[in-house]
């Protein structure tokens, strides 16, 4: 019965964020009375199903398992938000969810970011000590670019659109595109080393014998296409266009992460062995 609950638990733990992105790009934005309830329902079923999850592991994980299964609580009220405006009367419109949004993605990325911390030094008693450590420094130097971008999308951009998308306003000022090109290369480099902190993150896990092989080689191909794919200019044609713009969003970039706690969780290998 034990392993059924945990099965199912797991199983639950991995829908849940891709139902909510189904949803997102699927039904769109939808009143907040709506989402807001079974967002909050959701958050409850998540905490029960990573606790039945997390029975067995190593009391250690157990607690830095959160630091990477709470972003996603978080994140997964996006499905009833939709994802950003196209437009910026829209956005204008819509400007407290996007800043609630933003807010969102960046206590989600300092979080996830305690978890690589909290995780390096679990990790450094084993063999895989010395990609641990590689994991931690590229984490700690994208979350201050992640946060930067997060609070330009969420905070600054919102004020622009309100301000300059109304009718009659007067014209943006040109050092406003000038700062969008400089936050496509923040972009660019803070998801780029996201990705690369979880592939690192990803050997050291298999070097201290918590991940498979394939499992391994399975993450580490993923994050290297994903990095190479949002350095991509989005002028390629569609099918490179589209990858290219999922491989930046922001919730995205949080996903593998968590996919590879909840798999340890499942497997029970949260207990690294030792030369």
């Amino acid at each position: 019965m034990k392993i059924l609950v945990k099965k199912l638990s797991f199983l639950y733990l991995l829908s849940v964020p891709i139902f909510a992105t189904a949803l997102a790009f699927i039904v769109g934005h939808v009143s907040y009375k709506f989402y807001v309830p079974f967002w909050l329902f959701n958050a409850c079923l998540m905490i029960l199903a990573t606790r039945k999850l997390n029975e067995g592991s190593e009391k250690t994980l157990q607690k830095i398992a959160w630091y990477f299964i709470i972003p996603w609580m978080l994140i997964v009220i996006f499905g009833g938000m939709g994802p950003p405006p196209e437009t910026a009367l829209e956005w204008a419109r819509l400007a407290a969810e996007q800043v609630c949004r933003y807010s969102i993605l960046i206590a989600s990325g300092i979080l996830i970011t305690i978890g690589f911390i909290q995780l390096n030094k679990f990790l450094i008693i084993t063999p895989g000590k010395k990609y641990a450590n590689y994991s931690k420094l590229l984490i700690c130097i994208a979350l201050p670019l992640f946060v930067l971008n997060m609070a330009y999308w969420g905070f600054f951009l919102t004020h622009v659109f309100i301000t300059y998308a109304q009718p009659g306003a007067s014209a943006k000022p040109g050092w406003i595109k000038q700062l969008s090109d400089i936050f496509l290369f923040i972009r660019m480099t803070e998801v780029a080393l996201i990705y690369f902190a979880t592939a690192t993150l990803t050997l050291a896990l298999y070097y201290a014998k918590m991940l498979s092989k394939i499992s391994s080689n399975f993450y580490i191909g993923f994050a290297c296409i994903c990095a190479l794919l949002n350095l991509l200019p989005s002028s390629l044609p569609t099918p490179l266009a589209i990858a290219n713009y999922l491989s930046f969003i922001p919730a995205f970039t949080l996903f593998m992460p968590y996919l590879i706690m909840i798999n340890l969780l499942r497997k029970g290998w949260l207990r690294p062995l030792n030369n």
